[in-house]
């Protein structure tokens, strides 16, 4: 699998340059959109390197970086050319992972610290509290009390990129109808909300839309709700859904 991720090395370099908040979130967007190789030793790997096939009773030992500390992190390569600086022969066996992938390791492993990016390139550390709290900030299900300050409007920077995606997504559920997306302000604290009208319950779509949103909020926290609530219908008066089924 060809994997290309010239635009997080930019937004990394452009991160140790400027050191902003802004930076910060675009490397974590574009971490969450990434596919890294992770390398590992299989069982009955092809000698000289190859592909292997790989199923539930495939033995995976993964190749850690230990720290001075004695703590264990995975390794994300962006590049061939980061593996080889790393494993100077042409035999390593990879694994293409992504975030979820590598979160889901090392929340599962308590021998597991999280993951380092090319260790012996940019040697970005993304720990297990750094991970936890990225998965808690992109996706949570809208819940609103009575006596809640909330504002809601049009995003001044409006997110085209996960509109589109979205409307890509919703185009293969067919039981999605419409949905709004909005900059909601909830004491203080900015999100967007996306409110979802679907036949059946609209809940059960919310994992796949979070998945998919994910690697386009730039570090901008989701909240997804239905529709067909009173807090729905109150969200949408004045506004446009960005979809509409045909």
């Amino acid at each position: 699998m060809e994997i290309d991720n010239k635009s997080l090395i930019e937004a990394i370099n452009k991160m140790k340059e400027e050191k902003t908040l802004e930076s910060q979130n675009r490397v974590v967007a574009e971490v969450l959109k990434a596919k890294f190789m992770c390398p590992v030793v299989l069982q009955s790997a092809p000698k000289g390197g190859g592909k292997i096939t790989i199923d539930k009773t495939t033995q995976i030992q993964f190749s850690v970086v230990k720290t001075t500390e004695g703590k264990n992190y995975l390794i994300a390569f962006t590049t061939e050319e980061e593996v080889h600086k790393w494993q100077k022969e042409k035999t390593q066996q990879s694994i293409i992972y992504t975030f979820e992938d590598y979160a889901m390791i090392s929340t599962n492993n308590e021998n597991i610290e999280g993951f380092i990016i090319d260790p012996k390139g940019c040697n970005l550390v993304f720990t297990k509290e750094m991970i936890k709290n990225i998965k808690s900030n992109i996706t949570s299900e809208s819940t609103v009390e009575k006596d809640s300050q909330i504002e809601l409007g049009i995003p001044k920077d409006y997110p085209q990129e996960l509109v589109d995606k979205l409307k890509d997504l919703f185009m293969n559920i067919p039981q999605i109808k419409r949905a709004y997306l909005q900059l909601m302000v909830k004491d203080e604290a900015m999100s967007y909300l996306v409110l979802i009208d679907a036949d059946g319950n609209e809940k059960e779509y919310f994992n796949t839309i979070a998945s998919a949103a994910i690697p386009f909020l730039n570090g901008m926290p989701l909240n997804l709700a239905s529709l067909n609530t009173e807090f729905g219908q109150k969200a949408i008066e004045e506004f446009s859904p960005f979809y509409v089924k045909e």
